[in-house]
């Protein structure tokens, strides 16, 4: 029989020695860039709501004069400083407001299901819990106390050095007290912050699924979250995906209006989470569904959009609110009208959604030297942002600019005085784990290809 040399039979031995090196994913540059873009929509979406809702109180919406006489023309007028007018700019705000979040939710889907490929569950989780509820309860005893110097719910006139920290004290044992209250806690203590804690849950919920789908890459479930993006004719993205959206607002939408990530909301945003993570898991098939359909998704959007201004007109007129829900008020459980506002309230959310990611994708995977700068921004302008805004709208009150130009006024105050905080605390490595920054060295060795959640 012949023998093969020595040499080759090492080479052998050496070559089934070897472990096959872990699969690299190409970073996804557009993902980064979609979850910068939207959490900086966070800025002037907020400032404006402040100038045309009153969401945060007469007190420090400037269009909104302290002349009596004015105060009661306006209220004559129907008071168009409110989430329920239908004014072009208020329906503007209504209309951002339906997906942007959405796409939030199912961003942080996608980085979630590239940092489980290289995570156990455990990691996971303890890296969730540093990255979101350290620096929510932070920005909830901080960030919350601040605010609530600006909007009154704080009186801090008279007092002293001593009693001032005795009032942040006390802010901090009634926040975290109050936190727990089921439903309404987290309203009074976390405000914006809702979106850490909803991330927090949502991940915790679902990590057992994330455990099995990367235990088992060709499993049956793997194979079910893939399935949705294989159905012939794209029914799977285009219908069956939306109506499981839709069929968490025919359920939870009657007995509680969506309002910061609670009643319906918070199982909505659930199924967008989901979706998002069952996007990365479909691989490529996603990625080439969107690129293929990307103008027949832009058209349908179109389409739903003018359907939602419908609807939301109809809400006005007819007083029940069918995109808000909370219909149990108005002695409804379902007709005819609220069972279609689920579906075109979902429909145009998810399809936004699709057009984002479909356009996203087409032009912003492409790297940049700013974008690992402004991905690090993310999480403290989010958590900074909400007492600037405050006193950027108070200092608009003060000089008498309404209308647009407080706005802007507001923004540039907010947007100069995060990136001001931003170059503070990203300096030292306690304020960058309070604000929830990734350590540089970390991101560069770990999570080189993994987009951040």
């Amino acid at each position: 029989m012949e023998t093969q040399p020595t040499s080759v039979v090492n080479r052998d031995k050496a070559d089934a020695n070897q472990t096959t090196p872990p699969e690299k994913n190409p970073r996804r540059y557009d993902i980064d860039w979609l979850r910068v873009l939207l959490f900086g929509l966070l800025i002037p979406f907020h400032v404006a709501i402040g100038v045309y809702w009153s969401t945060y109180g007469d007190a420090i919406n400037p269009n909104i004069t302290d002349d009596p006489e004015k105060r009661l023309e306006i209220a004559n007028e129907g008071n168009d400083y409110s989430a329920e007018s239908i004014s072009p700019v208020s329906m503007f705000l209504h209309w951002m407001h339906q997906w942007r979040l959405a796409a939030l939710f199912m961003i942080s889907g996608m980085g979630t299901a590239f940092a489980f490929k290289r995570r156990t569950w455990g990691t996971f989780l303890t890296e969730r819990l540093q990255r979101l509820l350290v620096p929510m309860f932070f920005g909830m005893w901080t960030m919350g106390f601040l605010g609530g110097i600006f909007t009154g719910s704080v009186d801090l006139k008279g007092n002293n050095a001593f009693e001032t920290i005795e009032a942040f004290i006390l802010h901090i044992f009634v926040t975290s007290f109050v936190f727990w209250v089921p439903l309404f806690g987290k309203i009074i203590a976390l405000g914006h912050l809702w979106f850490l804690w909803n991330l927090f849950l949502y991940s915790l919920l679902l990590v057992p699924m994330f455990h099995f789908v990367q235990k088992y890459p060709e499993g049956r479930l793997a194979r079910l979250c893939r399935s949705s993006f294989t159905i012939k004719s794209g029914l799977g993205i285009f219908v069956l995906l939306p109506v499981l959206l839709s069929t968490t607002e025919l359920v939870f939408k009657p007995w509680f209006p969506g309002f910061i990530g609670i009643g319906y909301e918070w199982f909505w945003y659930l199924v967008f989470f989901l979706f998002g993570y069952m996007c990365i898991v479909a691989k490529n098939t996603y990625y080439q569904f969107i690129d293929k359909h990307r103008v027949a998704i832009t058209a349908v959007t179109v389409l739903l959009t003018l359907t939602f201004v419908w609807m939301r007109v109809q809400q006005s007129n007819d007083g029940i609110p069918y995109i808000d829900g909370g219909w149990l008020e108005n002695g409804i459980i379902h007709n005819e009208m609220t069972i279609l506002a689920c579906f075109i309230h979902s429909f145009h959310a998810w399809f936004w959604c699709l057009t984002i990611f479909s356009w996203g994708a087409l032009l912003l995977n492409k790297p940049s030297p700013s974008l690992s700068y402004l991905n690090q921004g993310v999480y403290p302008f989010y958590i900074i942002h909400m007492p600037i805004t405050f006193a950027g709208l108070s200092i608009a009150k003060e000089y008498n600019v309404t209308g647009i130009l407080a706005v802007l006024l507001g923004c540039f105050v907010v947007t100069t005085g995060c990136w001001l905080a931003f170059e503070l605390v990203r300096r030292t490595r306690i304020s960058r784990y309070l604000f929830g920054i990734k350590e540089i060295q970390k991101q560069s060795r770990i999570i080189q290809n993994v987009p951040e959640l």
